[in-house]
């Protein structure tokens, strides 16, 4: 077949397209996610959907991060940003196991913060890949990060939710956690903390709430790099998604539930200089965690 430079400037128009989209809706199979291309969610009309619905866009989109350096604090909220200065979303994969999809986010006050989604836990979670890099020539000193998520659970969404919160220790924030809140109703300037449940673990807090988190690494040196884990997603009972965050090596972590629904929705951290909550799993338990997600998401489609 002869390929004219027309149908070949097409072709290439096609293959880009197909490796780069913002915003996109991620999918694992059991969960679904919506992101803009600075990696905050609910593009597109999707926040975190999954069993009983989407969790996060029912009310206000109260939900985003930011990145802090030398006592300045860029971040997006509900879709607004301040003080980035660039967003790129790549997606590969938007479904699956093999999902792959990258935010990259250069910030006015020096640092460029990737987010990278794939795939965890048998599908019940994605497993999001932080980096921080100082593009600077110089030391960014006091370097923080911040996640704040307001949770909306169906299907009576507010009124009838309960939260729950994890700071890394029994008596509240540890590691690289310097400060939680119940409180996500504010942009998520890592410089600035909450007064709301400050620093408390919570547990089943009823009400319209949400989980605010502030990490902190210290001083990043020119050209370093900064890396941790975070995982967001849901079960169809707190059991499950517990269990799903014991097969990541959860930190520290938020979730919600409804109490006459049929999932709970989290978030939570790994890598942050914390023992896993739940301990260390042996091989034999994750495969059978894996194996019962599977099954629920076999039942869930031939119900669909």
């Amino acid at each position: 077949m002869k390929v004219t430079k027309a149908l070949a400037a097409l072709m290439l128009v096609g293959m880009v397209s197909a490796v780069q989209a913002a915003p996109a809706v991620l999918d694992t199979g059991l969960v679904q996610m919506g992101l803009f291309d600075h990696g905050g969610l609910g593009a597109l009309g999707t926040g975190l959907n999954s069993y009983s619905g989407d969790a996060i866009t029912p009310g206000c989109l109260c939900e985003g991060w930011g990145a802090a350096a030398g006592g300045i604090g860029n971040y997006n909220y509900g879709g607004s940003t301040s003080g980035i200065t660039s967003a790129l979303l790549t997606t590969t994969t938007a479904s699956g196991a093999g999902l792959y999809a990258q935010s990259v986010v250069t910030m006015a006050n020096g640092l460029q913060v990737t987010h990278t989604y794939t795939y965890a836990a048998g599908g019940a979670l994605f497993k999001v890949a932080v980096s921080m890099t100082n593009t600077t020539a110089g030391v960014l000193t006091n370097t923080r990060y911040a996640r704040t998520l307001d949770w909306d659970v169906g299907p009576g969404h507010f009124s009838d939710d309960f939260t729950t919160i994890y700071g890394g220790t029994p008596t509240g924030p540890g590691g690289n956690v310097l400060h939680t809140s119940t409180n996500p109703f504010d942009v998520p300037n890592p410089m600035v903390t909450r007064a709301a449940n400050a620093n408390l673990n919570v547990v089943n807090a009823p009400g319209d709430l949400g989980g605010y988190f502030i990490l902190g690494f210290g001083d990043l040196a020119a050209g370093a790099t900064e890396t941790f884990e975070t995982y967001i997603g849901a079960g169809r009972t707190t059991a499950e998604l517990l269990a799903a965050f014991a097969s990541v090596g959860i930190e520290a972590y938020s979730y919600t539930f409804d109490n006459d629904g049929p999932a709970t929705y989290g978030w939570g951290f790994a890598g942050i200089g914390l023992p896993p909550v739940f301990g260390t799993p042996e091989p034999s338990s994750l495969a059978l965690i894996g194996l019962a997600l599977l099954g629920l998401g076999a039942a869930r489609r031939r119900r669909s």
